[in-house]
């Protein structure tokens, strides 16, 4: 009988291993319409807004990348729980698809060049206000939310190829125009709390703290981008728990946000975060 070799064997077990894990990898894409299914009886996607073909067809072109490249960071979660962090892909409190581009065909759109879109969005944007957009976003999550910290100024953490692997000096201010113009293909819903005196302290909160201490145009702040389950630390920090701290430690004592003990904030969900005295209203999708 032939002596079995050792590389032989380590090369046999490796192969074993890793066919393992492509089956068990397969075996959570084997029934994704029945996750749709499930969304839809329980009243997370409405059928209506978000038909189960264009779901499907994000799921295979956005979600599934996504998760796989969020289990560089988690390798722990399933499918099925990812799919729940973010929501199967639409807003919690409108259920309106994050990850649906626009149509140029549509009545809404087809009356209204870009420019124009850009130039409503600018006028009707203030401080304080959150931006919810869609497209594919390397952060792993669906979505992505940034903050208005001043009436002409976004300030965000847009994350960046290899982010679990955490980035360093990440937060960054652009002005709103050129920031809608990058971003003018997808949706954005703009949300705003009814208090915009509040709203204000918080984007002043949110430039001093996030930015600049000073208030200015030169960056003195310098967060590095990766995802933690610890809510409340400022560094490192991502793109909606830094929307979140801003209201959180920006309203001081006041109720504004629910306090969270730890988890992952996904930006479809931001929105409900909020208690109902100061839950934030949609002003509208741009």
């Amino acid at each position: 009988m032939k002596k079995f070799k050792i590389g032989s064997l380590v090369a046999l077990l490796l192969g074993l291993v890793l066919f393992t894990g492509l089956l068990v990898n397969a075996d959570e894409f084997t029934d994704i319409g029945s996750l749709y299914d499930k969304a839809v009886s329980e009243n997370i996607i409405d059928p209506n807004l978000y038909p189960k073909a264009n779901w499907e067809k994000d799921e295979i072109s956005i979600m599934r990348p996504s998760y796989e490249e969020y289990k560089n960071y988690d390798s722990s979660i399933t499918y099925e729980s990812w799919l729940k962090l973010n929501n199967y892909g639409v807003m919690v409190d409108t259920k309106e698809p994050v990850l649906q581009t626009k149509d140029p065909t549509a009545s809404n759109i087809r009356l209204r060049t870009a420019q124009d879109n850009i130039d409503k969005f600018c006028r009707d944007t203030q401080a304080g206000d959150i931006l919810i957009v869609g497209g594919d976003f390397p952060t792993g999550v669906i979505g992505h939310a940034v903050i208005l910290n001043a009436d002409g100024y976004v300030l965000e953490m847009p994350g960046g190829n290899g982010w679990w692997n955490g980035l360093s000096d990440n937060n960054r201010q652009l002005p709103k125009r050129q920031w809608i113009t990058e971003h003018i293909k997808e949706w954005t819903s703009v949300y705003r709390m009814r208090n915009t005196g509040l709203a204000r302290q918080v984007a002043q909160y949110a430039d001093t703290h996030f930015y600049s201490t000073y208030g200015g145009a030169t960056k003195n702040i310098h967060l590095d981008y990766r995802i933690t389950t610890n809510i409340k630390e400022i560094n490192p920090n991502y793109c909606s728990k830094l929307v979140w701290q801003a209201y959180y430690y920006g309203t001081g004592n006041l109720p504004v946000v629910y306090g969270i003990g730890s988890g992952v904030i996904a930006p479809t969900g931001l929105p409900t975060l909020f208690t109902p005295a100061y839950a934030p209203y949609q002003v509208g999708r741009y």
